[in-house]
């Protein structure tokens, strides 16, 4: 919600740097250039030929990221001797978020391998080799080492 009350609005912006936007009164559909935004504000209002002034939350992500609940391990690379359970609060095409349960021992740049299950039909099993790009206490930020890969669960998974 923005200050005023209305819903803000995500918009995921291509390669190019274009948004498209829909009014939610009139339901126009607007396309904007919004590349120079990409290292400043994120969250814009925009006006609507209707007059109607609403909120957009714009997302600069390479690919969209679906919010997750499901168990997992992770196992340190190279020796994976020591294994630590986590919890995947998301994923996308090209890596997993996830809370570790217990002391964080992970660090920016660390290898590792992840397991978890999605929670489709099949409780498809995903295994991927991943590298740390962010820790925020006992959160950590994965890409995939392997993310050219075809993992069809994966991509069917978060089309639904």
């Amino acid at each position: 919600m923005s200050d005023n009350g209305d819903i803000v609005q995500k918009v995921y912006v291509n390669q190019e740097g274009m948004a498209v936007m829909k009014c939610p009164a009139c339901e126009a559909v607007k396309s904007a250039n919004v590349g120079a935004l990409r290292t400043g504000l994120h969250v814009i209002k925009v006006r609507c030929n209707c007059q109607k002034v609403f909120t957009v939350s714009l997302e600069f992500r390479r690919s969209y990221r679906k919010d997750a609940k499901l168990a997992g391990e992770f196992q340190p690379l190279p020796n994976g001797k020591s294994r630590g359970k986590m919890t995947v609060v998301n994923v996308s095409k090209g890596g997993v978020g996830a809370q570790i349960i217990g002391f964080n021992h992970c660090r920016i740049g660390d290898e590792l391998r992840v397991s978890f299950n999605l929670d489709d039909r099949h409780h498809s099993l995903i295994e991927k080799r991943v590298v740390v790009r962010l820790v925020k206490q006992n959160y950590i930020g994965c890409e995939f080492l392997d993310a050219n890969t075809a993992d069809k669960a994966l991509g069917f998974y978060l089309m639904v």
